[in-house]
């Protein structure tokens, strides 16, 4: 039977235990999915996709308890979301660079 709460919050423990993740601190780990794919789809498809596919394998590797190999995953993600993002950065930047280096020199 569902116990009722009164307006009081502070007396009402919840009665469920805390989740944890097997073997690991009971901290989630954070797989990169959601900026590995904005790096492959705006900056740079080949590391977002090495990135994307790092981050697909961190869930299944918590579910199944491997919490070490799950963060190994999730750093190879964040690892190549990152370079990948500042290489797009850096790609696109030269390539303005370069298109006002030409108009600059087509206008004289």
């Amino acid at each position: 039977m569902a116990r009722e709460r009164d307006d009081d919050y502070e007396d009402d423990a919840d009665e469920r235990p805390a989740r944890k993740n097997k073997g690991g601190s009971g901290e989630p780990i954070q797989n990169y999915l959601v900026q590995s794919i904005l790096v492959t789809l705006c900056c740079c498809l080949p590391l977002g996709i090495v990135a994307i596919l790092s981050a697909v394998k961190v869930n299944p590797l918590v579910a199944d308890g491997k919490m070490t190999e799950a963060r190994e995953a999730a750093a190879a993600a964040k690892k190549f979301s990152t370079f990948g993002a500042i290489g797009g950065v850096v790609l696109y930047m030269i390539v303005v660079i370069i298109n006002v280096i030409i108009m600059a020199a087509g206008a004289k």
